[in-house]
């Protein structure tokens, strides 16, 4: 018994350095969130509305509206269209949870999007779920990926956008890093030429992403979201699922200082300028 006494001080000191190495990697990245955010603020240019239609890729049910919520109130605020397209049925973010299963997980999911999508003024008829499994976009099997950049390259081939918008790559989510590749694929076949915008999403969680695209981006604009911050936090918040913890588990799917970086007023958007078809990234002729 006295032995175990003896070790009470120091496991509460190690307890106490854990704890102190938390709240160091805490504030370390919301120092980091915030030089981007000033960064960022003071760099960009300002986003210019474009009439053409335009398309939201979002790997996620979720991610349109944290990434671009304020945009897209604003370009149907003004009557433009807007079309989002949802890659995955996202059901895997509750993964191992004993009281949900992931198909349950995914018709929530798609009943929060078409809640918040309707807050910010999408048409239903403007809303496409692909329902690929949430979890498995980096290891399709190529007949599977094949069809999914076909199913992307006649959507976006109908659509005729004039920009795209979807997740940064890397973005600090194999999910959304394959996403991204997939949408470029799709739309060399589609043979369009839109303008491609990145926007950040778990990269605010991962500043050190944010700084090499701040680095080495080909030009980045900003959106404030202004009159439109309270339509976007309305639509956030149908996003229960995510925003809330379910029990028993006592932490969100999202964590709270994400949620809060993705909604503090402004949006950005990183330019990417996709290689021509036959080229690769750094200019060379593919044979």
């Amino acid at each position: 018994m006295t032995f175990r006494l003896l070790l009470i001080p120091q496991l509460l000191g190690l307890s106490l350095g854990l704890l102190d190495r938390h709240r160091a990697k805490a504030l370390t990245r919301s120092l980091a969130i915030w030089l981007c955010r000033i960064s960022l603020q003071c760099l960009s240019r300002p986003y210019r509305l474009r009439t053409e239609p335009c398309i939201i890729f979002a790997p996620h049910q979720d991610d349109e509206t944290l990434g671009c919520g304020g945009l897209i109130a604003r370009k149907r605020n003004e009557g433009l269209p807007v079309h989002v397209i949802f890659i995955t049925d996202g059901s895997a973010s509750h993964t191992g949870h004993p009281g949900i299963t992931a198909g349950e997980v995914g018709s929530i999911r798609r009943r929060e999007a078409l809640a918040a999508l309707a807050i910010l003024g999408v048409e239903s008829c403007a809303i496409h779920f692909l329902d690929e499994a949430d979890g498995t976009l980096k290891n399709l099997a190529a007949g599977r990926e094949s069809a999914l950049v076909a199913r992307l390259a006649g959507l976006i081939a109908w659509i005729q956008p004039g920009e795209i918008f979807l997740p940064c790559s890397p973005d600090g989510s194999s999910e959304h890093d394959a996403a991204f590749g997939f949408v470029c694929a799709a739309v060399v076949q589609a043979g369009v030429q839109p303008d491609f915008w990145q926007y950040p999403v778990w990269s605010w969680w991962n500043p050190g992403l944010l700084i090499e695209r701040m680095i080495f981006n080909q030009g980045y604009c900003v959106q404030p979201t202004e009159d439109f911050q309270p339509i976007k936090t309305r639509a956030l918040a149908r996003y229960q699922s995510q925003l809330e913890p379910i029990p028993p588990w006592s932490e969100p799917a999202l964590p709270p200082g994400l949620v809060h970086s993705c909604n503090s007023g402004h949006e950005f958007f990183f330019r990417f300028i996709p290689p021509l078809p036959g080229v690769d990234a750094a200019g060379t002729p593919v044979i």
